[in-house]
This record gives structure tokens, sequence and C-alpha cells, in this order.
């Protein structure tokens, strides 16, 4: 077997799949802002821009810009640390989670509609595929 013809393949599919409408909604759930509100939400009572910045692999800098912007839009708060006052804490608001909700609902759904497509044995064996090839990229720093 020719696993850099594979390697390939895996690319071509991969850019291919950017062209469709559900994979670009898919890819914007899980990067950029609504990533950082993903973690937001996993951190309920608030989280340090530094551990943001951690989490989401991108810099302090690019951390500070899109927490701007996500303030003004009303979707977090940053308030200062009650045990340590030099420190800002980051959450989400009431509209912050309600974007996060919706905008998961409408990307669950499109997902759904797919993994119908694909039949109960296909939409299976593609979790167990993306598991275990999530678990070896994990392994393969």
């Amino acid at each position: 077997m020719d696993y850099e013809e594979l390697a390939a393949e895996l690319l071509r599919l991969r850019a291919e799949q950017l062209k469709s409408a559900v994979w670009r909604q898919t890819m914007r759930l899980t990067q950029g802002e609504l990533l950082a509100l993903y973690c937001l939400q996993e951190h309920d009572g608030g989280v340090y821009p530094r551990k943001l910045s951690d989490e989401l692999s991108v810099s302090t800098a690019r951390i500070a810009a899109m927490l701007r912007d996500m303030e003004e839009k009303g979707w977090i708060v940053r308030r200062a640390d009650i045990s340590d006052d030099r420190h800002i804490l980051v959450s989400l608001t009431d509209e912050g989670r309600g974007e996060m909700r919706r905008r998961r609902e409408q990307t669950l759904s499109s997902l759904s509609d797919v993994l119908k497509a694909l039949g109960p044995e296909d939409a299976a064996e593609l979790i167990r595929i993306l598991k275990r090839m999530n678990e070896i990229c994990q392994d393969h720093k």
C-alpha cells in the first residue's frame, strides 16, 4: 500500500470538503471566535486570556483582538479576578451562550443530515476512524 498516495488523496479530499457549505459551517464552529466561545463555555466560571491563547494555539495579541470584538458583540464580559485583581477573567454572557447554542444547533443539524445520507454503518465507521485518527495524531507530536 502506498501511504504517500493515500495521504495525497486525503489532502485532496479535505480541500474538496472546504468547497462544501456543510464543511465550511463546521470549520467556522471549530475556529476563531466560535471556538473561543466553546472554550469559554467549558470554563463556566471564567478563564484567563493567556489560557485561551494556549488552548486555541493563537497569540495573545490575536486573543486580545478577538476578545475586544466579542465584547463589542456582547458575547463576553471581562472582570478582575477576585483572588488577584491584577488578572482579568473572561466569561460568556447570556447572549454569548445563546450565539454558541444557535451556531452549534445549525451545524449539528447539517452534519446529522450528512450522516443520515451515509447510512448507519458508514456513519458509525466514519466516526470510529476519525476517533482513531485523533488518537494517533495526539500521540504523533
